[in-house]
């Protein structure tokens, strides 16, 4: 028998297509709503209703630089925490590896913007819009760095801050929705840069773990691991989604697109708000038990060793 076996708790293939399928759901997101008319139309008319509308938050000013501090602040010394909890042995790999994604989701978000830097003027709204403002820079900041502690943390520990993440990104893409900063597309296709970078990230820290012989195990819990977790993401996601969903579709359905789009209303401002932060939390319900899955079969092998 060979000295060395490939290690059956770890599935490269199985992180890869799901990198594979965060890039093409972005792309049909990008399609559907920078290049057709109906998506623009909708897309800016949510956003046009946000700008509009007030509410009793504190107000975000593009100029303001603390609005970086108050996005990475609390996730970086949660990562700083987590770190320490995993002990010296390979603390700094994890590390590295939490940085390169949020770094690496970052750098991908400019560099989409930057090589696709125009917005076809497809509908009359189109030249109050004109730049591709797809993905959010600062949405992808906040989900970058909730993604690196989700990273970083203990594989116990995982499914629990997969929750915090899910909620500290779309907590932040609704808020920037709000404020008028973005269209919700835009909040959208940040999640899916930073699940993508995500999964690249999650084969990288699982086949480090394997080595580790400190592995925090996961607890003993029937059925799927993380399920609890991975379940009220779910719920709060889908909630949302299907909320934002029939407040956009709904009068589209019932009025035709023109006379529902016709003017702001308040079903617009809800989907617009639903729609910028549901969806992270979709991704988190399944990342969630991808990772604590993968980390079972690990420890499970561990144990047999």
């Amino acid at each position: 028998m060979p000295l060395h076996q490939r290690n059956p708790a770890f599935h490269l293939e199985r992180w890869v297509a799901g990198f594979l399928l965060c890039v093409a759901l972005f792309g049909v997101l990008y399609l559907g709503a920078v290049r057709t008319g109906p998506g623009q139309l909708l897309d800016q008319m949510m956003q046009r209703t946000a700008s509009g509308t007030w509410n009793p938050l504190p107000p975000l000013s593009p100029q303001n630089d603390w609005i970086t501090a108050w996005i990475l602040l609390p996730p970086a010394l949660a990562c700083a925490a987590l770190a320490h909890q995993r002990g010296p042995h390979q603390r700094w790999l994890i590390l590295l590896c939490g940085a390169a994604v949020a770094l690496g989701a970052n750098v991908t978000t400019q560099v989409i913007k930057l090589v696709w830097s125009g917005r076809p003027t497809l509908v009359s709204l189109s030249s109050e819009w004109p730049a591709n403002s797809l993905p959010s820079g600062h949405t992808t900041m906040a989900a970058g760095a909730a993604a690196a502690a989700f990273l970083i943390c203990r594989p116990r520990d995982r499914a629990f801050w997969g929750v915090l993440a899910g909620l500290w990104a779309a907590g932040w893409g609704g808020y920037i929705y709000i404020e008028g900063w973005h269209l919700p597309s835009d909040m959208m296709a940040a999640y899916l840069v930073v699940a993508a970078w995500t999964l690249l990230g999650g084969a990288v820290v699982h086949h480090v773990e394997a080595r580790d012989p400190e592995l925090a195990p996961l607890p003993a819990e029937p059925g799927i691991p993380g399920g609890r977790q991975a379940g009220l993401s779910l719920t709060l996601g889908v909630m949302g989604t299907v909320l934002g969903l029939a407040a956009l579709l709904g009068p589209v359905a019932r009025h035709g697109l023109a006379e529902a789009t016709a003017s702001p209303t308040p079903w617009l401002f809800l989907a617009g708000a639903a729609l910028s932060s549901a969806p992270a939390l979709l991704l988190s319900a399944a990342l969630i038990p991808l990772f604590s899955s993968e980390t079972r079969r690990l420890t499970r092998t561990a144990r047999k060793a």
